[in-house]
C-alpha cells in the first residue's frame, strides 16, 4: 500500500483509458519551463504515478466502452483494459469494473434500429447520446446477457478487479419508461399475470368507467403515452411497477453471469435518487451493496437532501455504501455550471461518511478534452502545466483528516453506523401515486422527507429509511420513532397491529398530512387516514397550499411556544375518539380555523403516543423543539444552527456524535446534561486547501463550539 492511502474512507475515480488517444498527443510537466509529449501507455503510467502520490484507493473502469473492446462484431479487443489492470495491480489501486450496456454500438443500432427507446411523447431517442436502448427488447436482452459474459471472462478474474458495477445509472434520462411496441407488448403479458387473465378484474381496479376508458382484452391497452388530459392514474402506476420490474430483471442478469465467471467480487451499481423514477429498493435487492451517484443540481446545495439520500442508500443493504460518482464543483448538466467553494467538496465527503459511506470516487480522473462532458471538473485538469491540481490537494485534505480519524479512534475499515433512532417510510410507490395525482406543483413527499431529516439532524438522532414497516417489522423494537411522511397508502391490518404494539413498548410514531388517502390501486380511500380505527377521526376536508401560502397553528401548550408555521397541504379534521388531543389548531386567518393542527394519541396503560400533523411544518428551529416536546422524544444533542447537522454513531458499546456545519458562521452543540464528552477532533479546509485537523481534549461542558465550513466527531462516554 502507498504511504498517502487509507483504509477508513477509500478515495477514488472513474478513470477512462479508453478515452486516451493512440496518438502522441498528450503532455506532461516536466520542470518549470518544457513539457514533454506522452504516448498512450506512458500516459498510463504517468496517471497510475499520480494516483499513488494522491492516495487514491479505488476506480472505476469500462461503463461506456462497448465500441472501443468491440469495434465491429465479433471484433474483441480487451487489450485496451489490459495495461490499465496490471498498472493497477501493481500499484494497489483497487479496480471496479463496469459492464458497458449504457452504450450500445452505432454498429449494434445499424443492425437492429428498434432498439432504440421511444419516449412518452412518441419520440424516438437517437443513437449519439447515451442510454439509447430499450431493455424490453429480446434482441437487446441477449445482447446484454452476451457482452456481459464477455466482460467477465475477459476481466473479470484478473487480480485488480475487486467489484463490478451493472450498467451505468439506470433510469438517468426519465430511461425507466420506455414506449416501444415490445414495450407494450411486454406490458400486456405482465398485466395479464396479475389480473390473472381477468380484464374486468383490471376494469375494476382501473376505474375504467371514468372517461368510457373500459377494456375488452389486454392487448387493447395502450402505454400511457403523452395525451391532451392526464391518463389514467390507476394505469400509470401499473405501468411504473412493470418498468421497475422489467428493469430489474435487465439488471439481474447481468448479475447472474458476472457471479458466474467472475466469482467472489460484490456486485453494485451507481443508484440515483434526483428523480424517483426508480425504486431503490427494487434496483438495489440484487446487489451485494448499494453504489450512489452524488450530485447537487440546485442553484444552491441543498445538504439536509443529501443527508436523507446518504442514508437512504444505508439503508438499502443496512450497510455502508460506497459513492461511485461525486461531482467536483462544476459539473455538465446545469443550465447554469456553476462554482462553488471547496469547502462543499471537504464537507460532503465528511457527511457521507458519517452517514455510512465507506469511499468517494470523483468524476473522473481526467478532464475530458472532447464530447459533451468537456467542461465537466476532473481530478487532472487539462492544462498540462498545473503541476498539481486543485482536487488533487483537496484528495490530499481527505486522506490527511480520515487518517487522523483513524488513528485518534482506533477505527478500522470504516466509521460506525448511525444509531437506529428514527425510522421513516419511503415507498416509491406510494411517490409516483402522489406524483401522478399530484394536485400541487409544491407538494411533493420528498419535502416532507427533506423536513424530517432536519428534525432528526437538529436533535442528533440517527435515520434511516424502509420502504413499508413489514419490512423492517424485525428491527422495529429498535426505533424510538417512526415517521409516515405522507405516505399515500391505506395502512393493512398487519401495519395497524406493528404500529400499535410499538406504542405499547413506548414508541412514537409520527404522521403527516397526506398519509393513508389512497388503496393501493390508487383509488382514493373510502375511510382515509385510518391509523387504528375509523372511530378515531375523519378528514372532513384537505387541500394543498399556494407556493407562498402558509398556515399558523397556535400550540396548546404555550410552554412549548406560542406557534408554529405549516405549509404544503392542511387537513380539516373531525375527531371522534377523545383519546387523541388536540396539541395545536389552526388560527382564525385559516380556512380550517379552530380545527387540530397537531393531535396526538396516548392511550392508557400505553408508554408510547402518536402524533399526526394536520399540515407540514415550516423548517423552523421553533418548530423542532415543539415536536419533540409533543413526542416527548429526547434530543441526542441540539444544534443552534439549522446548517449545524448532528447523528449519533454507534459502534457496539462505543458512542460518537457527528457533526457537519454548512453555515458560514460559529455555532454551537448543546448535549443532555448527564453526557459526558470524550475526546474530539475538530476537522475544516484552511484557503490553500490544506486540512486542520485539532484534537480538543475531554471536557466537563455540556456545549461544544464549531466553527462555520468545518466538521466534528465527539467521542460520548457513558
Amino acid at each position: 500500500m502507498n504511504s498517502t492511502q487509507q483504509n477508513l474512507f477509500k478515495l477514488g475515480a472513474a478513470y477512462y483509458p479508453d478515452y486516451i488517444s493512440n496518438e502522441k498527443t498528450l503532455t506532461r510537466r516536466v520542470d518549470s519551463g518544457r513539457l514533454e509529449w506522452l504516448t498512450n501507455k506512458e500516459r498510463l503510467t504517468e496517471d497510475f504515478k499520480r494516483m499513488v502520490k494522491q492516495g487514491i484507493h479505488t476506480i472505476r473502469l469500462g461503463e461506456f466502452s462497448w465500441a472501443k473492446v468491440e469495434p465491429a462484431p465479433g471484433v474483441w479487443k480487451p487489450e485496451v483494459f489490459k495495461d490499465a489492470l496490471d498498472l493497477a495491480h501493481k500499484h494497489n489501486i483497487e479496480v471496479i469494473f463496469c459492464t458497458p450496456t449504457a452504450t450500445p454500438p452505432k454498429w449494434l443500432i445499424d443492425a437492429h434500429p428498434d432498439i432504440l427507446p421511444v419516449t412518452r411523447t412518441g419520440q424516438k431517442i437517437p443513437f449519439g447520446s447515451r442510454r439509447h436502448y430499450d431493455f424490453h427488447h429480446p434482441e437487446y436482452q441477449k445482447q446484454n446477457k452476451r457482452i456481459t459474459e464477455l466482460f467477465a471472462k475477459s476481466f473479470g478474474n484478473h487480480p485488480a478487479v475487486k467489484s463490478w458495477q451493472t450498467d451505468n445509472e439506470f433510469g438517468c434520462h426519465n430511461s425507466v419508461f420506455l414506449f416501444t411496441q415490445n414495450a407494450k407488448t411486454a406490458f400486456h403479458k405482465w398485466l395479464e399475470q396479475r389480473y390473472n387473465g381477468e380484464i374486468e378484474a383490471l376494469n375494476e381496479n382501473w376505474f375504467t368507467c371514468f372517461w368510457s376508458q373500459h377494456y375488452r382484452s389486454f392487448k387493447e391497452i395502450d402505454l400511457p403515452l403523452a395525451s391532451w388530459a392526464d391518463q389514467n392514474p390507476h394505469l400509470e402506476l401499473d405501468f411504473r411497477r412493470f418498468s421497475n420490474e422489467a428493469l430489474c430483471a435487465f439488471q439481474r442478469d447481468q448479475i447472474e453471469i458476472i457471479r458466474k465467471h467472475s466469482p467472489n467480487r460484490p456486485v453494485t451499481h451507481n443508484l440515483m435518487t434526483l428523480f424517483t423514477d426508480l425504486c431503490p429498493w427494487m434496483a438495489s435487492k440484487d446487489l451485494d451493496y448499494s453504489g450512489f451517484d452524488h450530485y447537487q443540481m440546485e442553484s444552491e446545495p441543498h445538504p439536509v437532501t443529501s443527508a436523507w439520500q446518504f442514508a437512504l442508500m444505508r439503508s438499502t443493504k443496512q450497510r455502508h455504501f460506497l459513492i461511485l460518482e461525486q461531482q467536483p464543483l462544476q459539473v455538465n448538466w446545469q443550465p447554469t455550471n456553476r462554482r462553488f467553494s471547496f469547502d462543499w467538496l471537504f464537507l460532503w465527503g465528511l457527511q457521507s461518511a458519517f452517514q455510512g459511506a465507506s469511499g468517494m470516487l470523483y468524476f473522473s480522473w481526467q478532464r475530458m478534452p472532447g464530447g459533451c462532458e468537456q467542461y465537466h471538473d476532473g481530478v487532472v485538469p487539462h492544462d498540462v502545466r498545473i503541476e498539481k491540481s486543485q482536487q488533487e490537494k483537496l484528495i490530499e485534505a481527505k486522506n490527511h483528516t480520515f487518517t487522523k480519524l483513524k488513528n485518534e479512534f482506533g477505527f478500522t475499515d470504516a466509521l460506525p453506523l448511525a444509531a437506529r433512532d428514527v425510522l421513516c417510510i419511503h415507498d416509491s410507490e406510494s411517490l409516483w401515486s402522489h406524483e401522478i395525482t399530484s394536485q400541487s406543483v409544491t407538494y411533493t413527499t420528498r419535502k416532507q422527507i427533506d423536513h424530517i431529516t432536519q428534525f432528526c439532524l437538529q436533535s442528533g438522532l440517527g435515520l434511516w429509511f424502509a420502504p413499508s414497516l413489514e419490512a423492517e417489522k424485525d428491527r422495529l423494537d429498535a426505533y424510538k420513532l417512526i415517521v409516515l411522511p405522507g405516505h399515500a397508502f391505506e395502512l393493512t391490518a398487519a401495519e395497524r397491529h406493528l404500529l400499535k404494539n410499538f406504542r405499547s413498548k413506548g414508541g412514537r410514531v409520527l404522521s403527516l398530512p397526506r398519509t393513508g388517502y389512497k388503496t393501493r390501486n390508487n383509488k382514493l380511500s373510502p375511510l382515509p387516514a385510518v391509523f387504528y380505527s375509523e372511530t378515531d377521526f375523519y378528514l372532513d376536508d384537505y387541500g394543498a397550499l399556494l407556493e407562498s401560502e402558509t398556515e399558523t397553528c397556535d400550540l396548546t401548550d404555550t410552554a412549548a411556544g406560542g406557534h408554529i408555521e405549516g405549509h404544503l397541504w392542511s387537513e380539516k379534521i373531525q375527531v371522534l375518539n377523545k383519546s387523541w388531543t388536540t396539541e395545536a389548531t389552526f388560527s382564525n386567518k385559516s380556512i380550517y380555523a379552530g380545527s387540530p393542527a397537531i393531535l396526538k394519541l396516548k392511550e392508557d396503560g400505553q408508554h408510547g403516543a402518536h402524533v399526526h400533523l394536520a399540515t407540514c411544518p415550516m423548517p423552523q428551529k421553533e418548530a423542532w423543539s415543539a415536536l419533540r416536546k409533543i413526542l416527548d422524544l429526547p434530543a441526542r444533542a441540539i444544534s443552534s444552527a439549522s446548517e449545524l447537522q448532528l447523528q449519533l454513531l454507534e459502534s457496539g458499546n462505543r458512542k460518537f456524535l457527528a457533526g457537519v456545519h454548512f453555515g458560514q458562521h460559529p455555532s454551537s452543540i448543546s448535549l443532555p446534561a448527564q453526557q459526558k464528552i470524550g475526546s474530539s477532533v475538530l476537522m475544516s479546509l484552511d484557503k490553500n486547501l490544506q486540512a486542520q485537523v485539532e484534537l480538543i481534549t475531554q471536557s466537563d461542558s455540556q456545549s461544544l463550539s464549531i466553527p462555520g465550513r468545518s466538521a466534528i466527531l465527539v467521542e460520548l462516554l457513558t
